[in-house]
């Protein structure tokens, strides 16, 4: 009797299967990034007041639009509650006011 042991033969195929797993998974990401989405101005029953969102011209509109009121808002005097009392003022006089008050307590 020979003593001869044969030796296991080495595991090759799930490595096989993984690699290719791997590649087939790849080309399907591959292909997802490439594929061209449906441009959000073919969407249809926007409402009036977001059909702004819809280019990148309303979208340039509507930020200069809301821009312009911030600027108006951080420098004109207005009431906020004229109930209460509270009002509105430029931010260079709030900082003004602020400071003032701040260095009135040392």
């Amino acid at each position: 009797m020979s003593n001869s042991k044969a030796s296991p033969a080495p595991v090759v195929w799930p490595l096989v299967v993984a690699v290719i797993g791997v590649f087939a998974i790849f080309l399907v990401i591959v292909s997802l990034a490439r594929t061209p989405v449906t441009p959000i101005t073919s969407v249809v029953n926007v409402p009036e007041d977001q059909q702004w969102k819809l280019t990148s011209e309303g979208r340039k509109a509507r930020l200069t639009e809301v821009k312009g009121a911030t600027r108006t808002e951080l420098n004109s005097y207005g009431w906020i509650d004229q109930n209460g009392g509270v009002v509105r003022l430029p931010i260079d006089r709030a900082i003004e006011l602020t400071l003032a008050e701040i260095n009135a307590d040392r």
